[in-house]
């Protein structure tokens, strides 16, 4: 039983000795890393303990006995110091310099060391040392003095210290890597539990030495995590070579391109925190970098720009991607860095902004003096800004006083241009502008729609833009219009921009007022002065205009001449105040029953045209007997306010290509029915009658 004994006892603890020794040289060549060291030292004292405690049961002398019980406690009084400080730089958890944290946790270790080799002269550590005989073999029979207990109280309190440490840390490490954690709190459990089991003397088997043992189950725990995990390659690598409270934001990934560690600025960076992030794989935390890290990694795009952010939160970020490697100069990871290169960027930007601006008011500035085309000059304006300012929409709108409206003259939304408008000036944001004369910069319309006293309203793709900035168009505090941009993203207008818009505005305004006037003399000088329509050489033009583009698209065109019947004698009769008159109702009667693209002209005296595209002859015919009805039932008095006989008007149709594909020929054949109308008693609609060069001519009809 003896023999037994001594093999319980004697072989665990000189393997658990060996076997610590070891994995201290093992991991000796990553020594300079902190939480290595600190477990290089954790290690050292259960090498010192185990090999203390088989020495003191191989020799059976008293003497020999408390030396080599002596020996053992330097590893039992300074084992939870070093366990402490393991747990500190392995989770990284506190800052904490290693002569700053042996100066607060090292006092006690080293004080009972002092009682234990002094204890011949005070008895405080051990009351009473003997020897008793068990099986044959002498072993020491002890009684514990008051400090013995306080040093177990303080070994104890920092253990549970580092053991809670270790739980938080669990907690905030991701779940692919809990598994790592899990084993090593197990690893740091295993020794404190065969420890109590010792000091309780409930140990089932009296004759197996389980602290060796326990030290021994450590070992292989440690040596599995490393070869199977692989998890001390990098994590203790990164976090010790990387620095919590770097500006810079750092990002470390292993060879298989997994994420194993963050510092908070780099969090920041990525809206992400580090239980979000570490242990997935870099692809689907970085998406948009995968192409970039590929390439970076041989040496081919080892930095990059990164953007993040918009208007005035935006950020730019130079990433740089260098290789980490082990003390043993072995690749185990990468390391991405992001540069916060906003404040640069900027200011290279700002100058690059002012310049393209100076650019664009001089180019706008030479524009201006170069065309009287209101739609042009407005054409330049969009083109310019859009060099400068991005936006989503871009418009112009012209004030109407005479009915307190705005044409929006121009509207560019999404890049199309959309047809010009016509809305209230007291509705939309623009009736800010047109109240106030100043302008009107929203940031973020969501957040300010509240404090506006106006509401917007939807054009063009009916869209909420969220950036809005109108500035208004002055000629001496007389508003012309405005000159507005939209972005469907906040934030997207500073003052900076609405101090160019405003610059831009000025120096266009007067051309486009006299673009409007130019506008304005053009249309006059097309119309009809008594009755608002197409004088007789504006029609001739739409005429040709639409015959052409009815030939192009293989589609009809009408056209209807039309004459007042017996009109001299409203002029002989009752004046030609009353001749006007019925000029006037007629073209009211005719515009009662055209579209907005047809067109009516005076052709001359009483008589008029109309061009009626897409129109068959049937459609056209179905108009003129309209028009013919209609006027027979408007109101006529002479000067006197009597009731006077209502005109009557004969009308003569022909169509393209019915009767024939010759404009000048349309006019012939339309007037040659219009005269065949009246021979037979006027008030009446004839259709012409093609020329020989169409085939299967229609016959004339009512």
């Amino acid at each position: 039983m003896s023999n037994l004994k001594f093999y319980l006892t004697l072989i665990p603890s000189i393997l658990a000795g060996f076997f610590c020794i070891l994995i201290v040289i093992f991991l000796w060549k990553r020594r300079t890393i902190e939480s290595i060291q600190a477990l290089i030292l954790l290690f050292l004292s259960l090498a010192n303990w185990s090999i203390g405690y088989a020495f003191e049961q191989l020799v059976q002398v008293l003497p020999a006995k408390i030396i080599w019980l002596k020996f053992e406690y330097i590893g039992i009084c300074s084992l939870t110091t070093f366990w402490l400080f393991f747990c500190i730089r392995y989770t990284g958890r506190f800052d904490l310099t290693r002569r700053r944290f042996f100066a607060i946790f090292s006092w006690v270790p080293i004080i009972s060391m002092g009682m234990v080799f002094t204890n011949d002269f005070h008895h405080l550590f051990w009351s009473e040392l003997n020897l008793q005989s068990e099986l044959g073999m002498l072993v020491f029979n002890i009684e514990y003095g008051p400090w013995f207990w306080g040093h177990i109280t303080y070994s104890f309190l920092l253990y549970i210290v580092g053991l809670f440490i270790f739980f938080q840390h669990l907690i905030n490490t991701p779940k692919s890597q809990r598994h790592q954690v899990r084993l090593i709190l197990i690893a740091g459990l295993t020794p404190v539990l065969a420890i109590l089991v010792f000091l309780t003397d409930l140990n089932p088997f009296p004759y197996l030495d389980l602290n060796s043992l326990s030290f021994l189950a450590t070992g292989v725990i440690f040596v599995y995590i490393y070869f199977n995990h692989h998890f001390f390659d990098i994590v203790p690598i990164a976090r010790d070579t990387t620095f919590e409270n770097m500006s810079d934001g750092i990002l470390v990934v292993d060879l298989n391109d997994r994420i194993v560690d963050i510092n908070p600025a780099a969090e920041q960076v990525l809206q992400l925190s580090i239980s979000d992030i570490v242990g997935r794989s870099a692809s689907d935390v970085l998406p948009d970098l995968i192409d970039w890290i590929k390439n970076a990694k041989e040496a081919i795009t080892p930095i990059k720009t990164l953007i993040t952010g918009e208007g005035s939160s935006k950020q730019i970020f130079n990433l740089k991607f260098l290789p980490l490697s082990d003390p043993e100069d072995e690749l185990v990871g990468y390391t991405i860095i992001f540069h916060d290169n906003s404040e640069s960027y900027q200011l290279t930007k700002d100058l690059e902004d002012q310049a393209n601006r100076l650019a664009v008011l001089y180019e706008i500035g030479k524009a201006i003096a170069s065309t009287l085309n209101i739609d042009a000059l407005l054409e330049l304006i969009h083109v310019q800004i859009s060099k400068v300012i991005q936006s989503d929409t871009y418009f112009v709108a012209l004030y109407l006083p005479e009915t307190h409206e705005v044409e929006i003259r121009i509207l560019y939304e999404d890049g199309i241009r959309h047809p010009s408008i016509t809305v209230s000036a007291d509705e939309g944001l623009s009736s800010w502008i047109i109240e106030n004369k100043e302008p009107l910069l929203i940031h973020d319309l969501n957040k300010e729609m509240d404090s506006l006293s106006v509401r917007p309203i939807l054009v063009g793709e009916k869209k909420l833009s969220r950036s809005w900035l109108g500035v208004p168009l002055l000629i001496e505090n007389n508003l012309v219009g405005l000159l507005a941009v939209a972005s469907y993203k906040p934030n997207m207008f500073d003052d900076t921009d609405k101090l160019l818009m405003e610059q831009i505005g000025q120096q266009a305004v007067l051309s486009i007022q006299n673009a409007r006037h130019y506008e304005e003399v053009n249309r006059q000088a097309k119309l009809d002065s008594l009755t608002g329509i197409s004088n007789h050489n504006h029609f001739i033009e739409i005429l040709y205009q639409e015959s052409e583009a009815a030939l192009k698209s293989l589609s009809p065109l009408s056209m209807i001449m039309l004459d007042i019947d017996h009109f001299k004698l409203y002029n002989d009769t009752y004046g030609h105040t009353i001749g006007d008159q019925v000029l006037r109702l007629t073209v009211q009667a005719i515009e009662s029953h055209i579209k907005k693209t047809d067109t009516v002209g005076r052709w001359g005296g009483e008589e008029f045209g109309i061009v009626l595209p897409n129109a068959t002859t049937t459609q056209a015919n179905m108009v003129a007997n309209r028009i013919r009805r209609t006027l027979s039932e408007l109101p006529l008095f002479n000067v006197e306010g009597n009731t006077i006989p209502k005109p009557t008007i004969s009308q003569g149709i022909a169509t393209i290509p019915q009767h024939t594909t010759d404009p000048d020929e349309l006019v012939i054949i339309a007037d040659r029915a219009l005269y065949r109308a009246k021979a037979r008693g006027r008030d009446q609609v004839a259709v012409g009658i093609p020329s020989k060069s169409v085939k299967d001519p229609a016959a004339e009809s009512n």
